[in-house]
């Protein structure tokens, strides 16, 4: 039936000569369009449109060929048959979007995890940048800074008796789900700021960022804002899912630019086609983020140990600069559900970072007795489809932060008070 659709639709639209000339000329300058973003910006190029058009080459191509060079052929006809069927399943596909095998931005264009070309050397934006946070729940709207970070202009004075706090993480860090002025660093600075005088809290957060390319930014350009604390995120996603693909500090290179563990030589084709990407999936064993389930356990190890000299770096490049480290794990929605990573992930790694004397503080408590105190559930504080904070999830994790930093900046007052005395 789908079928016989698709032949009364193409048929009317070779009938008409406007929609003739127009379908014939989208397919003349697709390539040249295409061709020229693929330049530009690599596999990142490929969108929903690669996904359709491809398979209309192939009918006309069929059409052709059979037309003009072998007239009543079976197999051209039979060719053409089979690519309607697959532009079909291709169709459904995108409508549907079945979330094991999609993985694209809100508008259908691909995002490659693996092409280090598209990504800026510390993961930052362009400066004074646009952008937009979207999804089908929400849309917000971000401006970069000078430096390419997605908050207010900084000042590199600053006076004397001010506390500078630094926010470092990726999406939930940045306020990913919820207005600029509703990211956790905004709602502690504001709260921050009515109990201490000359507190300044920076958002240096952003969506896809880890700890390696935080603790690379802080070393190469924000220590010149001299902050006082800096508080940074480690979290199960950047453990088992971005440094799985980026790999830790070997990631960049003498020549600033970045390398990542691997790319796949098929990966284009994987992008184009909804198709491919199921057969790839099943037979190759690999899931919607192109690892396999086997890789996951055996990186572990060797991204455990990364994670750990790193933090012990970042200890003593904190120390010898007379900076406080706050270093935080967040609970996912799945820990709420029915995983419990998180608490696992926690456990390991404060034990590790105690041998270096670092403090590795778990958010997932706080969130816990905010939910008993105030009768409500995880889902009140999390997009339903989204895996993001709403603004009260963001307000919910600002206090649990302020919780554990008030110690450390009343610390710092009390040991400036005695200096001056």
């Amino acid at each position: 039936m789908l079928i016989r659709i698709f032949n009364r639709i193409y048929r009317f639209l070779q009938s008409n000569k406007i929609l003739k000339f127009t379908y014939y000329s989208i397919l003349f300058l697709y390539p040249i369009v295409f061709l020229y973003s693929y330049n530009r910006i690599g596999i990142n190029a490929i969108g929903l449109h690669t996904n359709l058009i491809v398979p209309l080459y192939l009918i006309v191509l069929c059409e052709f060929i059979s037309k003009k060079y072998f007239p009543g052929n079976s197999f051209f006809l039979n060719l053409r048959h089979f690519t309607i069927i697959y532009l079909i399943i291709e169709s459904l596909l995108i409508i549907v979007r079945p979330y094991h095998i999609y993985y694209s931005n809100f508008y259908g264009q691909y995002e490659s995890l693996y092409d280090a070309k598209a990504h800026s050397y510390y993961h930052i934006r362009k400066p004074h940048e646009k952008y937009h946070l979207k999804q089908s729940e929400f849309d917000y709207t971000r401006t970069a800074n000078s430096l390419g970070i997605p908050d207010k202009e900084w000042s590199e004075r600053k006076e004397n008796n001010t506390i500078r706090i630094l926010c470092l993480g990726d999406s939930f860090t940045e306020g990913d789900g919820a207005h600029t002025d509703s990211s956790y660093a905004s709602f502690m600075g504001r709260s921050l700021s009515k109990q201490f005088p000359n507190i300044e809290v920076m958002n240096g957060g952003r969506c896809g960022s880890d700890p390696f390319y935080d603790f690379e930014l802080l070393k190469d350009i924000l220590i010149q804002y001299q902050p006082d604390i800096v508080v940074q995120s480690f979290t199960t996603n950047d453990f088992f899912f971005d440094m799985v693909i980026k790999g830790g500090s070997e990631r960049f290179q003498k020549d600033r630019k970045l390398k990542y563990r691997k790319k796949y030589w098929w990966e284009p084709v994987y992008a184009a086609s909804f198709t491919a990407r199921i057969i790839i999936q099943l037979f190759g064993g690999y899931d919607k983020y192109l690892i396999k389930q086997k890789e996951y356990s055996v990186s572990n190890k060797e991204i455990e140990n990364k994670s750990i000299e790193l933090f012990k770096n970042y200890q003593s490049f904190t120390q010898k600069r007379n900076i406080d480290l706050v270093v935080f794990s967040l609970p996912f929605k799945s820990d709420f559900q029915t995983e419990t990573r998180n608490s696992n992930f926690h456990k390991k790694f404060k034990t590790e970072f105690a041998q270096f004397y670092l403090e590795f503080y778990n958010l997932q408590p706080c969130y816990e007795n905010e939910f008993k105190k105030s009768n409500t559930s995880y889902k009140d504080y999390h997009w339903k489809n989204d895996g993001h904070h709403n603004a009260r999830g963001y307000e919910m994790m600002a206090k649990c932060i302020e919780d554990i930093v008030t110690p450390v900046i009343e610390k710092r007052i009390a040991n400036k008070n005695t200096l001056v005395n």
